[in-house]
């Protein structure tokens, strides 16, 4: 009776551990690279990203706070429903970035490097509709500068933004 007593105190255990173990899972994938969620490809001269795209706002606030890591040739465009000056910074943000900002003709007009956790802010100077993030020096080891056109498919252009 004894150890029978014990198993069932293991196995129960085991279940509470379980359960209070269950919540957190979900709460992991904030910490892992790009999700295959609204996840498009970009053209930029004749090079191919995949980006996460983030066009509701609360998809932007949270941008790529709290992950780890980028996969290669991997990062996240964030759409805005008119052209206006946009304002980055990372806070929260532990990986190294580089943002492009881009204007509603697909146009980069600005590229800049971002230092992780930084709290100062990376503004665009030219009103723009998209940003587009990428692993620190990703644009210039792309031979991608400022003026360059970026095609972006009919499937993002269509996307609602709020």
């Amino acid at each position: 009776m004894d150890s029978s007593f014990r198993i069932l105190r293991s196995i129960y255990f085991h279940i509470i551990l379980l359960l209070a173990l269950f919540p957190t899972f979900p709460g992991c994938s904030n910490h892992s690279p790009i999700s295959n969620k609204n996840t498009y490809e970009i053209k930029i001269n004749d090079k191919t990203s995949h980006a996460e795209v983030a066009f509701t706002q609360k998809d932007r606030t949270i941008g790529l706070m709290f992950r780890d890591t980028l996969g290669k040739n991997h990062g996240m465009l964030f759409i805005y429903p008119q052209e206006q000056n946009l304002s980055f910074w990372m806070k929260n943000t532990k990986i190294s970035l580089s943002i492009a900002f881009i204007n509603s003709e697909e146009i980069i007009t600005q590229i800049d490097s971002m230092t992780p956790y930084s709290l100062m802010s990376h503004t665009s100077k030219e009103k723009v509709k998209y940003a587009l993030e990428m692993e620190q020096g990703w644009f210039s080891k792309n031979g991608i500068k400022v003026g360059n056109k970026v095609d972006l498919s009919p499937e993002i252009r269509s996307l609602k933004t709020e």
